[in-house]
């Protein structure tokens, strides 16, 4: 299944830290708090579990949208897809 992981986590370390397991998953960037990719069943309720430890439901927020592949054919791409992002960061 096609996922869309959107999140606003407010402690640096925390953000950092989720990046980093959802491109472990497999996911990419596609904003700064953006990621997308293709995880099966198991790998989607291990993800949304690993996503629940990392971030603090108080005051943080991450969601994890299931798309169809029609869903995601029609999304529109206005400016650079990839969140900006190259080996070093983001580009400013």
């Amino acid at each position: 299944m096609r996922l869309l992981v959107v999140y606003d986590v407010s402690d640096n370390g925390k953000r950092s830290r989720l990046a980093k397991e959802l491109k472990r998953f497999g996911l990419s960037r596609i904003q700064r708090s953006a990621f997308a990719g293709e995880v099966d069943q198991q790998r989607f309720k291990d993800l949304c579990r690993a996503c629940s430890t990392l971030v603090d439901e108080d005051t943080d927020v991450v969601h994890v949208i299931q798309l169809g592949l029609r869903d995601w054919e029609r999304r529109v791409v206005i400016g650079v897809e990839g969140g900006g992002e190259d080996d070093r960061g983001f580009v400013v």
